[in-house]
């Protein structure tokens, strides 16, 4: 029998295993042993992380008590990260969390080492944002939920 995934929103003693599973996935500690869906894109300080699950909402998958996903949702309700380890893609766990998540709007950086998310947020019912991308390098985009037609 194969280990269950198991959801849950994070709290402050998650934080030290938090900040190691994004470094290792965002920061690029995870290219040196070539391990597959390491990127070298983005660094969250540790001082957000600590906002990030005080003040907004933090969605943990759990494999054996190990994450193997983390989601962030500000208070406002923009999804403003979605990350799976590598090992792990295409598994169902980004669309679960996204899912338990239920953004309205969703920020997501597309220049992104190990690959664009775009095509994963549209196939799961969100549509671009109309209006230029954001962000000082100009590689956020807007993305909201597709209002379903009546017909």
């Amino acid at each position: 029998m194969e280990p269950e995934i198991k959801y849950r929103l994070a709290n402050e003693t998650d934080l030290p295993a938090i900040v190691s599973f994004v470094d290792f996935w965002l920061k690029g500690e995870g290219l040196t042993d070539k391990v597959p869906g390491s990127a070298h894109d983005y660094f969250v300080p540790a001082g957000r992380h600590l906002k990030y699950v005080t003040k907004y909402t933090t969605l943990l998958a759990l494999l054996e008590n190990c994450i193997i996903g983390w989601a962030v949702k500000t208070h406002k309700g923009v999804l403003i990260h979605l990350l799976t380890a590598g090992t792990f893609r295409c598994e169902g766990i980004g669309s679960k969390m996204l899912k338990l998540m239920d953004p309205e709007t969703i920020r997501s950086k597309m220049d992104q080492s190990a690959g664009n998310p775009a095509e994963f947020y549209k196939k799961r019912g969100y549509v671009k944002s109309a209006g230029p991308a954001k962000g000082k390098n100009q590689n956020i985009e807007v993305f909201e939920k597709a209002i379903p037609s009546k017909s």
